[in-house]
């Protein structure tokens, strides 16, 4: 009989380690966040500079690329996200 190893338990990593990764840009108004009517077009056509923050049980999480559902707001960064970044969690706090 084999024994499976227990599942990892992995946890959201710091808004500051986000902010050191990828740079969120500032907006003119000082504030990091986009509303879903305030994205400029042009910046629309590559995702993978733009994140999600949503809303998960009242606590706000970031996730690469646009999402609908629960969403909050979006953020633009100066580094795009790869592949692999697309499975680690990162909260706003």
């Amino acid at each position: 009989m084999t024994h499976s190893p227990p599942p990892r338990i992995t946890r959201a990593r710091s808004w500051r380690v986000f902010e050191r990764r990828f740079q969120p840009l500032v907006r003119p108004d000082d504030t990091v966040l986009w509303d879903p009517s305030e994205l400029p077009r042009s910046q629309r056509l590559n995702c993978r500079y733009w994140w999600t923050v949503l809303d998960c049980d009242g606590r706000l999480y970031l996730w690469p690329g646009f999402c609908f559902v629960n969403r909050f707001a979006y953020l633009c960064c100066a580094v795009p996200w790869s592949d692999a970044d697309a499975f680690v969690e990162y909260r706003y706090d």
